[in-house]
């Protein structure tokens, strides 16, 4: 792994020549050529990292890329610090680095340079641009349609990597398994403490179905650290982008800081409860389930039925509720960040009582 003090550099440092080194060594400019100016423009809502889309011009001009975007660890200190201490920003370049040319299939952004420092507190990751893209805005949700098209990206990358003994040797992709045992072993404690903080917020009933779990963390820790496959673990509106690359590429999944290998169906019960409304989500949940198992059996993987899908499902719908409430405590607090978090919450609540999915993962 590379740590050199180039990951040390942040956003306002990110230089025309800093540029000019870290193009050169990923291939895409030559030796001949050298970018000259580098203008930087925040893009994306990340809340545990700031990014940043740079525009560029070259000397002779069009030598390379005009666009990239890069990542670095969060301007905020409590983000950073969860960053750093979660190990998501060591998570995050590892994966560019060990696992992203293995996934052919699935659509992500193509990295220039990936470095993180030896502590994990910061790192820089540079990217091709997908622009033109179109974002969605969580607080809005994604369509039907546009929930297909990510349910067949999250069956490529989970079959992809279905009971890969290989994957269950890396140390690093059971950081973030780790990181959510914490958080469940702790989760009482989070949520007697919630309202103290962000009681305004989120009604009483819900974080009351929240605590539900408290009484079965041990099920529910056996179950998520399932060696099964990938899990991306944030799949989610805000770290999508459709259309991308002008339209070649349908949906592409950003923000790989949490990947882990363990029971990755989650994946999809964690994104139709937090991106679609609840309409939307009650009315075409059974199809979309019943796409990502049909997609998995179309990639050769025999053994992971239609009914154990749905009940896989009921129960992994515990997992956003539970991350609603942790993550509002996690990551800096701003206006936009307090609407995402009560608007997530509320739809993973209803999410469990729609499905009785405390009593599913009870009866197990």
């Amino acid at each position: 792994m590379a740590t050199t003090q180039a990951a040390n550099i942040r956003p306002e440092e990110v230089s025309a020549e800093w540029l000019t080194w870290a193009l050169r060594r990923s291939g895409v400019l030559g030796e001949d050529a050298a970018v000259t100016s580098a203008n930087r423009e925040p893009c994306g809502t990340g809340q545990l990292a700031d990014s940043y889309r740079f525009t560029l011009e070259y000397d002779p001009p069009g030598a390379g890329p005009g666009t990239v975007v890069g990542k670095f660890a969060s301007g905020d200190e409590a983000s950073r610090t969860f960053g750093q201490q979660s190990g998501y920003y060591r998570t995050e370049i590892l994966f560019y680095q060990q696992l992203a040319p293995r996934l052919s299939a699935v659509a992500l952004p193509t990295p220039l340079h990936a470095e993180v420092t030896d502590d994990g507190a910061e790192f820089v990751l540079l990217m091709d641009d997908l622009a033109p893209a179109r974002a969605v805005d969580q607080l809005v949700g994604c369509t039907i349609d546009e929930a297909a098209l990510v349910v067949q990206q999250l069956a490529a990358l989970h079959a992809g990597s279905w009971r890969d003994d290989r994957l269950a040797t890396m140390d690093w992709l059971q950081g973030a398994i780790a990181s959510f045992s914490d958080i469940t072993g702790n989760f009482p404690a989070t949520v007697e403490a919630f309202p103290a903080t962000f009681g305004e917020l989120v009604a009483e009933s819900d974080l009351r179905q929240a605590a539900k779990l408290n009484a079965l963390r041990a099920k529910w820790n056996q179950l998520i650290r399932t060696p099964l496959c990938l899990w991306h673990s944030d799949v989610r509106a805000d770290n999508l982008l459709f259309d991308a690359r002008g339209g070649r590429t349908p949906v592409a999944l950003l923000d790989w800081q949490g990947v882990g290998y363990g029971y990755g169906p989650i994946d999809v019960a964690y994104f139709l409860s937090t991106s679609l409304n609840i309409e939307d989500r009650r009315s075409a949940e059974r199809d979309l389930v019943r796409l990502y198992q049909n997609e998995l059996a179309a990639q050769g993987i025999d053994d992971y039925p239609a009914e154990r899908a749905w009940d896989d499902y009921r129960v992994l719908a515990i997992h956003p509720l539970q991350i609603g409430v942790f993550g509002a405590g996690a990551v800096r607090r701003s206006e936009r960040g307090d609407q995402l978090w009560k608007q997530w919450i509320e739809r993973a609540a209803q999410h469990t009582r729609d499905l009785d999915s405390f009593q599913a993962l009870a009866a197990r």
